[in-house]
């Protein structure tokens, strides 16, 4: 039996919905590949979360040599994503790469377990 890795299309089928508005289901434990944010601690600053699919896939013959699994990467740490999924928020690539960069910017959105004042957030945009 040839077990062939899954396609890109079909990994990120269930984010492209969610992003089109479209309302796909959300199953308990059943993370989906693509690009999050959440909060870590009420009031704090959005927290970017990438959910991904780490996979071995043999060079010659382009089979799976162990089981596809979904990562998370919350915050720049691997998280098992099962636990975080009923808390994220679908964004876009883009959005998720601009809550990196402002986390690299801003102080206090680095701070992911304080609460965060919104107002100064707001004066403080990246450029």
């Amino acid at each position: 039996m040839i077990r062939q890795p899954t396609p890109m299309a079909v990994l990120y089928a269930w984010h492209r919905a969610a992003l089109a508005g479209e309302a796909p289901p959300i199953h308990e434990g059943m993370p989906e590949a693509g690009w999050y944010r959440c909060r870590l601690t009420k009031g704090g600053p959005w927290v970017p979360v990438e959910i991904r699919v780490e996979r071995v896939i043999c060079p010659d013959s382009g089979e799976l040599l162990e089981p596809e699994r979904l990562v998370a990467i919350c915050d720049g740490d691997r998280r098992d994503p099962a636990r975080l999924w009923t808390y994220l928020t679908p964004i876009s690539r883009a959005e998720h790469a601009d809550l990196l960069r402002r986390r690299d910017l801003i102080p206090s959105m680095a701070a992911t377990l304080a609460p965060v004042s919104t107002s100064t957030l707001h004066t403080m945009r990246p450029r």
